[in-house]
């Protein structure tokens, strides 16, 4: 059974009706459509024909009452900043870069060294995901050996690399 409108709904449902009419945004518009509707009907049959889910058309509703149109409009997500200064980063390349590690030994760098060896000198623990794409951005590539046949003979192959 559906709840009792309340006036509020009513006045709600009219403020919606007429901003409706002055706004070109698509999804403002079908937020505000959707609240006209609720007014006039059961949330429950309302939010399945809209397809969206009824606590979907309450939080509309709440945000439409509290902030008017703006609270209907998508605001910008954003993300996560990196936890890697420019600094940092620019160390990381250069060890990449060299084949060395902060102490100035030879390394084949694998992202899990990368991983140990950013958490050991900076303290902080990155994930691997963000530094594979760091990586990539700044113009790295995994060098992937080329096979070797289990037939193969090893002393042919370094004689033909010494007559080239």
């Amino acid at each position: 059974m559906a709840r009792p409108k309340s006036s509020l709904m009513q006045a709600i449902a009219k403020r919606a009706e007429e901003e409706l009419k002055e706004i070109g945004n698509h999804k403002v518009c079908f937020c505000l459509q959707a609240i006209i509707s609720s007014a006039k009907y059961p949330v429950d049959v309302v939010a399945p024909v809209f397809g969206i889910h009824r606590s979907t058309l309450f939080k509309w509703i709440r945000e439409y009452n509290d902030q008017g149109i703006e609270g209907l409009i998508a605001k910008p997500k954003g993300h996560n900043p990196s936890k890697l200064s420019a600094q940092q980063k620019e160390k990381i390349i250069g060890w990449l870069t060299e084949g060395k590690n902060a102490d100035g030994e030879a390394v084949h760098w694998t992202l899990a060294w990368l991983i140990d060896e950013v958490e050991r000198v900076f303290g902080i623990r990155v994930g691997k995901t963000p530094l594979w794409l760091f990586i990539r951005k700044s113009g790295f590539r995994q060098k992937v050996p080329r096979p070797v046949h289990a037939m193969s003979d090893p002393l042919a192959q370094d004689a033909f690399k010494k007559k080239r």
